[in-house]
């Protein structure tokens, strides 16, 4: 990920990371507003998932440059 001020720019890898845990590619994200409202959409643990990804969406919840 790339920061400049309010800029993000988020790698290839990452954006597919993100959406195989999500099923949302943030390829719109460019803003820390979007990124955080992305996040706050698409990062919360669901009644289906399964631990590992609660745990991993919890994490990147916690370091995201929000």
């Amino acid at each position: 990920m790339l920061l400049h001020n309010n800029q993000v720019r988020l790698t290839p890898r990452e954006r597919d990371i993100l959406l195989r845990l999500t099923g949302s590619d943030p390829h719109y994200v460019t803003t820390r507003d979007q990124l955080k409202e992305w996040a706050a959409r698409h990062l919360e643990a669901l009644p289906g998932d399964a631990r590992e990804i609660r745990e991993i969406k919890a994490i990147l919840q916690h370091y995201l440059p929000l």
